[in-house]
């Protein structure tokens, strides 16, 4: 303990002051000596204490200690500990060596313990639990750099089988590390006797009916010259089967098969077990495919008999990627083609519909037709003709890019009117391969004809082409597209526009294939249900795991939309038992989560419903499947390269189970790893102590009471 001042001597001349000033006040006072000594004692100790104040007195302790250096455990806790390695599990040998170890270890350091999987956290030894399905070393490493700056750790001990199966190589975060990292490797390093699918080489996408090649990895050991089965399944049903003989330690088999459905689908690759294998439930896995339309489906629906229908079928034709079906009206409830089953084409990527409805059609067709088309939002591309019947076109504005002022024509332009592209025109996404062209071409393409029946444009109409009449330009519409909850429409208001067609310049008959093919790719582009997509993190996830769900949600205008209800339903295929969850919002506006525990295996399906109250702005839906085979059991042997490449790059020694009671003594003369002795400093101010005022009032009011016990002022 030492008593600290500002200045001793200002405090011995203060101590002088206050005996002198006191004896001063009472030098004349007609007291006994023992209440005159008590009177200068009080009057001297209280001046002396408020004075000392100014030089912020203080005593100060002094302590010291000898503090253990911090040692952080990082334990794998992925499920490849469980495999046995001579009759013995490797978490139980981990476990019979922390017991023999551990009071030495706490002895001598402060320890922290972590597990990691595919990432750190941090735990209480003896709370492993050991089936973590993914191994990430560098992960683990990483976030102890970040950890060790924080915790000034001396030192991070290490338990692993070195196999990982996640992430990047970890000597690089081991060169990084602050801190020298000791290894030891848990596990047999030599194969085992197995046969393991080790992975499959797929495509992500496909296109419907069209051959898909994929390949297998198969890897054995001690099972050379046998001879095993694979099977290449989708769901219960057997697409390809082969037979081949097990030559070396790892070879391929390769397959071919077709896929018949659109649309997200699971398949797996499984071997026929062998006797003496080490797991069977390494010799499968399972991968998705996305199967896409190997055509463009047009569905076009026309009046009697027009030149523009010829045209269209011609151009079609010429598409590899259009598959066209045509309805032409024979008579008033017929078409050539057959029965108009409407049922069929639901799938139908954009409707044409050429001259339709024409005036001759019955109402009964003309309004299922419609029904069907407003029914399914399928985008609709309208040739108006000069067959076209103002009063149905009038009932089918809903599906068309402009609206009908009058239901009859106020004037009909019989080749007298020319084509005059617009700015937007000019730029839009459909012309693009013949943006060039637009100006001269349509100064040098033949004339079409118009009936005017006052077409105008809707709110979210684009003008792309207007008429021209006599040489002046009108603002009469030729050519419109609309875009608007979810729904694309085009109209082009000319008739005999198959005129283009047949011109004998080559870049007018190009812009008339443009026009045509163009406008069915924009309005069969997906991107309005792009607005609300729902994913999972991946497609493939060992029993047990948590699957993660991610939504996204924009508006018509591409704004995220953070204020939506979703709610999603998880079904399993096989068993019919549902999960029902809410998403959350994220931080990341118009991004939602959610997530459900402990799925067991099996393919599973799931629907997500955007709600804003009533309003429903969208659906997702997806697939994805839980299997009981662990990416932990693809590799079964315990790999000391990984174990001691860590150790070496980041300044620490390896170790084995048998070798492992070197660590104490390696420690011990390790430089960063000394106890520290620790000196701490304490101090008490006394203008900081209530009980200095209080000492302080309490002599003034003893000296004030003895005053008036003797009769002084």
């Amino acid at each position: 303990m030492t008593f600290v001042a500002s200045s001793l001597w200002l405090l011995l001349l203060f101590a002088l002051l206050a005996i002198l000033l006191a004896f001063w006040t009472y030098q004349r006072a007609t007291l006994s000596v023992p209440i005159k000594v008590a009177l200068v004692s009080l009057r001297a100790l209280s001046v002396f204490l408020a004075l000392s104040l100014l030089l912020e007195p203080m005593l100060q302790f002094f302590s010291e200690e000898t503090r253990q250096p911090k040692l952080a455990l990082i334990i794998d806790n992925s499920e490849s500990m469980t495999i046995r390695d001579n009759g013995l599990r490797r978490d139980s040998l981990l476990q019979q060596l922390l017991s023999r170890y551990q009071n030495t270890l706490e002895n001598i350091v402060d320890i922290r313990s972590f597990a990691f999987g595919e990432t750190l956290q941090e735990r209480q030894l003896g709370d492993f639990s050991f089936n973590e399905k993914y191994t990430n070393h560098s992960s683990a490493i990483a976030a102890l750099n970040r950890i060790s700056v924080r915790e000034r750790f001396n030192a991070a001990l290490m338990f692993s089988d070195g196999a990982f199966n996640a992430g990047e190589t970890p000597l690089y975060e081991a060169e990084r590390s602050p801190i020298p990292i000791f290894t030891v490797l848990l596990g047999d390093s030599t194969s085992r006797k197995d046969i393991v699918l080790r992975r499959i080489y797929a495509p992500e996408q496909a296109i419907v009916n069209t051959k898909v090649s994929v390949s297998a990895v198969v890897a054995q050991e001690g099972f050379t010259g046998k001879v095993v089965e694979a099977l290449l399944k989708s769901g219960e049903t057997v697409l390809a089967r082969k037979q081949f003989e097990l030559a070396v330690s790892e070879q391929s088999i390769a397959f071919e098969f077709v896929p018949k459905e659109v649309g997200d689908a699971k398949y797996s690759i499984s071997l026929s077990p062998l006797q003496g294998e080490f797991s069977a439930r390494n010799n499968s896995q399972s991968f998705f495919v996305r199967v896409l339309k190997n055509k463009k489906k047009i569905l076009v629906i026309a009046g009697l008999a027009d030149p523009e229908i010829s045209s269209v079928r011609q151009t079609l034709m010429q598409s590899e990627n259009i598959d066209a079906i045509f309805f032409t009206q024979k008579t008033s409830s017929e078409f050539f083609e057959g029965a108009l089953n409407l049922a069929a084409h639901q799938d139908a990527d954009a409707c044409l519909l050429i001259g339709f409805p024409s005036a001759s059609i019955s109402e009964s067709i003309s309004e299922r037709v419609f029904g069907f088309l407003n029914a399914n939002k399928i985008p609709v591309f309208s040739f108006i003709g000069l067959q076209s019947s103002g009063t149905k076109l009038k009932q089918y504005e809903p599906i068309l890019a402009v609206s009908l002022a009058r239901t009859s024509p106020a004037d009909v332009l019989d080749n007298n009117a020319f084509i005059l592209p617009t700015p937007q025109g000019q730029s839009f996404v459909a012309f693009k391969p013949v943006a060039s062209l637009l100006q001269t071409v349509f100064q040098t393409a033949p004339p079409i004809s118009y009936l005017d029946f006052n077409f105008q444009p809707k709110p979210t109409t684009q003008i792309l082409w207007k008429l021209s009449v006599s040489g002046r330009a009108t603002e009469r519409v030729a050519l419109a597209v609309a875009q608007s909850s979810g729904k694309k429409y085009a109209t082009l208001c000319t008739p005999q526009f198959w005129r283009f067609s047949l011109s004998p310049d080559e870049n007018v008959r190009k812009v008339y294939a443009q026009t045509l093919l163009g406008t069915i790719e924009w309005l069969s582009a997906k991107e309005d249900s792009k607005r609300f997509q729902v994913s999972t993190s991946r497609k493939l996830y060992d029993e047990g795991e948590t699957v993660f769900f991610t939504a996204t949600l924009q508006d018509e205008l591409l704004n995220p939309v953070s204020t939506a209800d979703i709610a999603l339903r998880v079904k399993h295929k096989q068993t019919g038992e549902s999960y029902n969850a809410t998403f959350e919002r994220a931080i990341e506006e118009g991004v939602y989560q959610a997530k459900f525990e402990g799925f067991e295996k099996g393919d599973y399906t799931f629907t997500a419903e955007a709600k804003e109250g009533e309003t429903v702005l969208g659906t997702a839906s997806g697939i994805f499947s839980v299997s009981e085979t662990s990416a932990e059991l693809r590799n079964t042997a315990a790999i000391p390269e990984t174990m001691q490449s860590i150790a070496e790059r980041s300044g620490g020694k390896f170790y084995t189970p048998q070798t492992f009671a070197q660590f104490f003594d390696d420690i011990k003369r390790e430089p960063s790893f000394q106890p520290v002795k620790v000196r701490t400093a304490s101090s008490v101010e006394f203008a900081n102590l209530w009980s200095t005022l209080i000492v302080i009032v309490l002599c003034l009011s003893a000296e004030w009471l003895l005053r008036k016990l003797n009769a002084l002022p």
